[in-house]
């Protein structure tokens, strides 16, 4: 399962196809307008999760968990993003992205909420294996709510569930992670 999460994040960064194709990598859109890819985020260790804005079950407590763990990567100085991306582009434009960044506080130098076009989001979807169900709502109410770790280099370093000990399993991953290779 590791090594399949691996290559997933691999196609991710590198485009999710192959380099001779010659189509751009997935943009997304983070809270402050800014348009970023995966690959860009390279250099220091990343979190990645994905969230439904409407999600009234398990989002909000990834939410909240992440928000904490993005205060603690920032009193404890330490270089790394999580990134939250919605599994529900259709639904879950940057706007509300934005309004859920607002109402976690989060700062985009540590915690990046991110949505974009369909069309870019669903390739990041399938890549990581992202299961995403419409409920009754027609909101992708039923999902997968897997949290990524990733080295500085874009390495799968570690997956885990959601927990209410989130927060800490995040930011211990992260600190376990050996430190970048200046170049």
């Amino acid at each position: 399962m590791r090594a399949l999460l691996s290559v997933c994040f691999a196609i991710a960064v590198a485009g999710l196809v192959p380099a001779a194709a010659n189509v751009a990598e997935p943009k997304l859109v983070d809270q402050t307008g800014r348009v970023f890819t995966l690959a860009s985020l390279r250099g220091a260790p990343v979190a990645v999760t994905f969230i439904s804005a409407h999600c009234t079950d398990a989002c909000p407590l990834v939410n909240a968990q992440f928000s904490d763990a993005a205060r603690q990567l920032q009193r404890r100085h330490i270089d790394a993003r999580l990134v939250t991306i919605t599994l529900d582009p259709q639904h879950d434009p940057p706007s509300s992205m934005r309004a859920l960044a607002s109402t976690f506080g989060a700062n985009p130098r540590y915690w990046l909420l991110a949505s974009g076009q369909p069309s870019q989001i669903e390739p990041i979807l399938h890549a990581f294996g992202v299961v995403a169900k419409p409920g009754p709502s027609g909101y992708r109410e039923q999902h997968s709510t897997f949290v990524y770790v990733f080295d500085a280099r874009g390495n799968l370093a570690k997956t885990m569930l959601a927990s209410t000990n989130l927060s800490g399993d995040v930011v211990d991953a992260i600190r376990a992670l050996p430190a970048p290779v200046q170049r």
